[in-house]
């Protein structure tokens, strides 16, 4: 592995649309899903890949950030004080 990358991210040397595509629909960390769109960005600004992938890839990843995003935002909306109701003392 290649100094600086992290361990969870694999190096890819070239493009392949069908497994960046594939990699993108198992990954379900945000975190990782964004690494990998900033790599398909890196790509797209140094015309290692053209408008049609960047679209593809965009259609993949973008939804399942959205899902993610919003799973995190229902988590995180959720009352604390959803706790067991206290037992009134008799």
């Amino acid at each position: 592995m290649e100094e600086g990358l992290t361990p969870t991210m694999e190096t890819v040397e070239t493009f392949d649309l069908l497994e960046f595509q594939q990699k993108a629909r198992e990954l379900c960390c945000p975190k990782k899903l964004f690494q990998l769109w900033e790599d398909v960005c890196r790509r797209y600004d140094s015309r290692e890949i053209g408008e049609y992938e960047l679209e593809e890839m965009k259609e993949v990843i973008w939804p399942s950030l959205h899902a993610l995003a919003s799973i995190r935002n229902s988590v995180n909306e959720t009352p604390a004080s959803i706790e067991e109701p206290k037992r009134k003392r008799a």
